[in-house]
């Protein structure tokens, strides 16, 4: 399992968290089994405390910065 990080965003004050992002790369180097797998905050891991709503907004926010990412670096530097 590979990952990625990116700072964000989250929550009505707008607090920064560092989002971790997992994924799989097949022999084509193309990226499978996609999934946020950890959020920071102050040093803990809150994933576990965001309601589902959020959790699924930060999913796809993440998603879309993985694809942007992919598109603008080598993917030996993903």
């Amino acid at each position: 399992m590979n990952t990625w990080e990116f700072d964000t965003t989250v929550g009505q004050g707008s607090e920064v968290v560092t989002v971790v992002y997992e994924y799989e790369i097949d022999e084509d180097k193309s990226t499978y089994n996609e999934s946020v797998k950890e959020v920071w905050f102050s040093g803990r891991d809150i994933v576990g405390c965001m309601s589902e709503e959020a959790c699924a907004e930060l999913e796809m926010e993440a998603a879309m910065r993985f694809q942007n990412h992919k598109l603008n670096y080598k993917m030996e530097d993903v």
